[in-house]
């Protein structure tokens, strides 16, 4: 008669240690994909923004909306709701998917520059005229840890995103 062929527990012990190897090598691989993948949507999350803010300036003369930030919370009107028309009143593209307090937070994750308020675009290019800084970034260090330099996304007009700041 003829046995069959079965695992022995060494053999059973040996697979499980090397499918134990490979989880440890691929979870780390894995955390650093889905943060990519979350610092992408919050790229495009403010490329959106970036397109939105385009067609309001068209609309209004090629003049920024004055919007309030937190230099100047009593400045006007959150930029999320100055903006919902042109975006559909879609309010999840202002919270970055990396932000803890994402859903908490009441205006959304990216913080509007007031130094922009009502600046004048070009109407050719929709560039911010005589001004190079960013009109949004991310509220916080939501990509990297404090002092990196490229822990923030930041926008500038026509609809730029870096990582980051222009020099």
């Amino acid at each position: 008669m003829r046995r069959k062929k079965v695992f022995t527990l060494l053999e059973l012990l040996i697979t499980i240690g090397i499918i134990a190897v490979l989880a440890g090598i691929l979870l780390p691989v894995m955390s650093h994909v889905r943060a990519s993948a979350k610092r992408t949507a919050c790229i495009n999350n403010l490329k959106q923004i970036g397109t939105a803010l385009e067609l309001y300036g068209a609309a209004s003369s090629y003049r920024l909306p004055v919007c309030a930030g937190s230099q100047a919370p009593e400045a006007g009107p959150p930029v999320m709701q100055v903006l919902s028309a042109q975006l559909s009143n879609n309010r999840d593209v202002f919270f970055c998917p990396s932000d803890p307090m994402e859903k908490r937070r009441e205006n959304g994750s990216y913080d509007w520059n007031t130094l922009a308020n009502g600046l004048p675009m070009d109407e050719k290019t929709l560039k911010v005229q005589n001004f190079f800084m960013p009109v949004m970034g991310d509220y916080d260090n939501f990509h990297g840890r404090d002092g990196r330099t490229d822990a923030k996304n930041w926008l500038y007009l026509p609809s730029e995103v870096q990582k980051e700041l222009k020099k």
